[in-house]
């Protein structure tokens, strides 16, 4: 899998507490972030489908 680097800002003390909770779990920003992009994906593309399916 190909990877983008991505550069991002975040409020200092949102990034400072995210932190805090996950080292605690072994999560890595990266991680956290693909994971929330992919999910958001999948919620749209079920949305759109929902969306074709009431039109026909």
């Amino acid at each position: 899998m190909v990877s983008k680097r991505l550069n991002i800002t975040v409020e200092e003390e949102i990034y400072e507490e995210f932190l805090k909770h996950a080292s605690k779990q072994g999560i890595k920003v990266s991680t956290w972030i693909g994971a929330q992009m992919n999910q958001f994906n999948d919620e749209q593309q079920m949305l759109e489908e929902y969306r074709k399916e009431k039109r026909s």
